[in-house]
């Protein structure tokens, strides 16, 4: 991403800012707080251009998620979270066959899953490393304007495993709150994004 100028260490650094402080709202999370964007590039690097807080933390956690479906659906709550869209797709296994920049596997799966034929106010993105988030949000077609990450993501608590599961999770959640009228999950396994899956939830 920095050789070929799509970002900066800086920018890594403002995601984490952002994730870290998002997190403060979330019960469930067990890395939060205030900091600031100096801090965080005056930590030592772990793997040059990564430092500690552009990294996943290790967390444990279960998750789970109730299915239903038409008539059930309304009767167990108020306002369903129905899935509209779902895709999964991969990419070659080794870096080398990869352009590590972008994410054409999620790009795929967001079209498929229908992203861009509403508004987005909510998406939850599996991106256990800062930078990762730019590359989801490029590839999935986010604006500005879209919240990312509420629940302050990967970054704040990542449980190997259900990570994934959990960001569904909390796109869902912000759908039957009804803080959300459409909202995007994506989870990731595999080295560098090479699988990605995405849903998109609404409350009508």
């Amino acid at each position: 991403m920095i050789d070929a100028r799509k970002a900066t260490e800086r920018d890594f650094a403002e995601i984490a800012v952002r994730s870290r402080k998002s997190a403060m709202d979330n019960p469930n999370a067990h890395i939060k707080g205030e900091t600031s964007v100096d801090a965080i590039l005056d930590e030592p690097y772990i793997s040059s251009p990564l430092r500690k807080s552009m990294c996943p933390p290790m967390s444990d956690a279960a998750a789970a998620i109730v299915l239903a479906a038409g008539d059930t659906a309304n009767e167990l709550v108020k306002r369903p979270a129905w899935i509209r869209g779902m895709d999964h797709r991969t990419e070659p296994h080794a870096l080398g066959q990869r352009d590590l920049t972008s994410s054409p596997s999620a790009k795929l799966a967001a079209e498929k899953a229908g992203v861009g034929k509403g508004k987005v106010d909510v998406a939850e993105l599996h991106a256990p490393f800062a930078h990762q988030e730019i590359i989801l949000r490029e590839a999935l077609g986010l604006g500005d304007d879209v919240d990312v990450n509420p629940s302050g993501g990967a970054l704040s608590a990542n449980s190997l495993m259900t990570a994934g599961l959990i960001r569904f999770g909390e796109a869902a959640s912000r759908v039957l709150s009804g803080e959300a009228d459409r909202a995007v999950a994506h989870t990731t396994s595999g080295a560098c994004l090479q699988q990605n899956l995405v849903a998109v939830l609404e409350g009508e």
